[in-house]
């Protein structure tokens, strides 16, 4: 009995001495919960989990979560701490609000207003200003009398004896009072605390799920160097924000400006700390999205997340180029198979071309591929991107006859008498017949639909958000300025990739990108380097290499240099004007970018510039012309009075009038002539050029003509014509009459000049 009296006895100290231990491990933990994540958390909601109300999962959520031991050890954890952190945060005051609310009454019909009140938790605010005072008033008066009694110490031992004790006390009491918490402020600081270790676990969850659902991602090294610096950089600059009690962007076209002003600004940085960003790895780059995407930094980001994540593209640069590259050797098939058309169909008397443009926009392609996939591969995307050209270019081949009419010349005989002696002779002569013929006809169309209007069809609202990011951004990647004062993405005359050369007419692996711009434009430095090379060479011509840090960059075909080998140049320093030197067809600039000795596509590494060639608006669509009452020249607003009555009619190969439908140099033709400003007899698009003088296109205004070449095989070095409407536009025989911008890539390939009727 006694025995059992003193385990009785003992049984409280145990459980005193166990609830003391428990109590030191969980300070011990929560202490260190909170050096690893000083900031609070809530719950919240990701794209696949939906936490409930505590912190805790649904039932259906659940029962949908599947995945390793490890996993459902961390999930239970997350409902653990949530519903610890729920209970904490149910215990602290609550203030109540009053509000009215709008409710329908069924039974009566009408709307009727009623008043609700919400209960929320009463923020923790310490001590009030009066209390701080009095406080302050208090070891005010505190200290005067210790001064007062310390000048009398010295005399009495017993009074500075006593007075030290004195002193003494009131320290520890101070102390004592300083540290000692009240209840709310306890409740408050445990209920933070709970708040911050529900955050951590809710992040080790999403975290290991988003592995487990991703396991390719496990082990891989981050695809863009650069990329998780960007999101950090986003990250803290929509804290500060949030911070700063802005709102968040209400619309992505107001996000993405953000996104993109910080991304920009990341890369200068990263530019010129490159080593320190190549080794990240992916591991921090994903925790870093899974924390954006979940507890207070999900609700703080809930606008701009998708912008975020889309600022860039995450393929590898050389996956990137490879998937390009598939396009254009597939276009590249195309042009040369419609041009053995005449080799391979040779029993036609005549052919007759309609062909649209061949070339796509790279950007197009990579930012779509790059919002479908996120990350790819271009054998991932090989049998995708085929089918995205087989879609976009239809060519059909028709055989025809026409049965036309001609004047011939014949010959004849007949009987002739002689005026002298009155004889008769026979005697031959000609004479003019007019006949019926047949010809056989191939015609040539090539149908060509816009591949973002295809793109546009084939994503989620999700992917068309993203994908407009990247049409924005053109996918960060561009660590060098412009090498032009122009927005120059405008005048490409020829990609980086597989095409037709102009001069050799074989196809080709184009290294660099072509820029066409007038002779004497001013070219600049894209980045900080040496010199290594100002020389000339009979296929560059004139160019320039600037290298640093193992980049490399070449400027080509330049008409002048301001450089030499072995100087240094600053970003943006002046290094020549550009030309039509070397292995040229016109004036134009030629640059590459190349990483370690590896070539890479400069349409994605080289800033564009601001500004244009003909004063149109930097993105305008084709088609934006001026009305004719708003050409200064009255001949001229006759001329382009008649050219918008052309517009709509169809293509016809030979057609000259309204009434037959027009060809190129058939409509040009028809609307000078009809307009009154010159009488143009129907001829070719050559004939037309043999009537002009040539203008330079920094001179080119509107009512002159432009001309092309090579858009068909034949004969002549001129093979269309149009009539240019000023801001970049002209207006031609496409199918149908039509605007058209000068300075789409497959246009500017083909350009060979303006001209001006004599």
């Amino acid at each position: 009995m006694a025995e059992e009296k003193k385990k009785q006895r003992a049984a409280p100290a145990r459980k005193k001495k166990d609830l003391a231990g428990n109590r030191n491990r969980r300070r011990k933990y929560q202490n260190r919960e909170h050096k690893d994540n000083p900031d609070g958390g809530r719950g919240f909601q990701t794209k696949d989990d939906t936490f409930s109300e505590n912190g805790t999962f649904g039932e259906e959520e659940k029962a949908e979560t599947s995945g390793s031991k490890k996993l459902h050890r961390l999930q239970g954890k997350a409902e653990k701490a949530g519903k610890k952190a729920a209970a904490a945060k149910s215990r602290l005051p609550k203030k109540t609000a009053f509000s009215i609310e709008r409710v329908f009454d069924e039974k009566t019909g009408r709307a009727k207003y009623v008043f609700t009140t919400v209960k929320t938790p009463k923020p923790y605010r310490g001590d009030s200003a009066v209390k701080r005072a009095a406080r302050r008033l208090s070891a005010g008066y505190a200290g005067y009398a210790h001064g007062k009694v310390a000048e009398a110490e010295q005399e009495n031992a017993a009074v500075e004896g006593a007075h030290k004790t004195e002193q003494r006390a009131e320290e520890v009491y101070r102390f004592a009072k300083s540290h000692r918490r009240g209840k709310v402020q306890k409740r408050q600081e445990r209920a933070e605390k709970l708040e911050r270790r529900h955050f951590r676990k809710e992040v080790n969850f999403a975290y290991q799920k988003f592995l487990e659902e991703n396991p390719q991602m496990q082990k891989k090294a981050l695809q863009k160097r650069l990329q998780k610096e960007r999101i950090k950089r986003e990250y803290r600059k929509a804290g500060q924000k949030a911070a700063a009690g802005k709102a968040a962007s209400q619309s992505f076209w107001q996000g993405k400006n953000m996104t993109v002003s910080a991304a920009r600004k990341v890369q200068e940085i990263a530019a010129k700390n490159a080593g320190i960003f190549a080794t990240a790895g992916v591991v921090g780059l994903l925790l870093l999205i899974v924390m954006m995407a979940v507890s207070s930094c999900g609700a703080m980001f809930a606008e701009v997340q998708s912008t975020v994540l889309a600022a860039s593209y995450l393929s590898k640069p050389q996956e990137i180029d490879a998937a390009d590259l598939q396009m254009t050797q597939l276009e590249l098939s195309l042009q040369e198979e419609i041009d053995r058309i005449e080799t391979d169909y040779p029993d036609y008397d005549e052919y007759a071309y309609n062909l649209g443009e061949i070339g796509h926009d790279p950007f197009t392609l990579i930012g779509y591929l790059s919002a479908v996939h996120t990350e790819f591969t271009a054998d991932g995307v090989e049998s995708e991107v085929q089918a995205l050209f087989d879609e976009m270019y239809t060519l059909t081949l028709t055989p025809d006859t026409e049965t036309r009419t001609r004047n011939v010349i014949k010959t004849g005989t007949r009987m002739v008498t002689d005026p002298v002696t009155g004889a008769e002779t026979e005697e031959e002569y000609e004479y003019e017949e007019e006949e019926e013929y047949e010809v056989s006809i191939l015609r040539v169309v090539l149908t060509v639909l816009p591949l973002a209007d295809i793109v546009s069809g084939r994503m989620d609202a999700e992917q068309t958000e993203i994908y407009g990011m990247y049409e924005e951004t053109k996918g960060l990647l561009q660590v060098f300025d412009s090498p032009l004062r122009l927005h120059w993405y405008s005048y490409v005359s020829s990609y980086y990739g597989w095409r037709k050369n102009t001069l050799t007419g074989s196809g080709e692996f184009h290294r660099g990108v072509d820029i066409a711009v007038p002779v004497g434009t001013a070219v600049y430095a894209a980045h900080d380097g040496t010199v290594t090379a100002a020389a000339y060479d009979s296929h560059y011509g004139k160019y320039v290499v600037i290298e640093k840090d193992g980049y490399t960059t070449k400027y080509a075909h330049m008409d002048s240099l301001n450089v030499a080998a072995g100087e240094e140049v600053a970003k943006g320093s002046p290094i020549g004007a550009t030309g039509n030197t070397g292995s040229s067809m016109g004036s134009h600039l030629h640059i590459e970018c190349l990483y370690g000795g590896e070539y890479y596509n400069p349409l994605f590494y080289f800033e564009a510039g601001e500004g244009t060639l003909y004063g149109e608006e930097t993105g305008s669509a084709p088609g934006n012309t001026m009305p004719p009452e708003s050409y200064d020249d009255a001949a001229v607003q006759a001329l382009m009075a008649e050219v918008e009555r052309c517009i709509g009619y169809p293509y016809v190969w030979g057609g000259s009038s309204p009434s037959t439908g027009f060809d190129c140099s058939g409509f040009v033709c028809w609307a000078f002539t009809k307009s009154g400003v010159h009488n143009l007899p129907r001829t070719t698009a050559q004939g037309i050029y043999n009537q002009c003088t040539t203008v330079p296109a920094s001179a080119a205004k509107p009512g002159d003509i432009i001309f092309f070449t090579g858009t068909y095989r034949s004969g002549n070095p001129v093979t269309h014509v149009g009539i240019y409407c000023g801001n970049g536009v002209m207006a031609h025989a496409g199918d149908p009459v039509k605007y058209s911008s000068i300075n789409s890539p497959y246009w500017q390939s083909h350009f060979y000049g303006f001209g001006r009727i004599r």
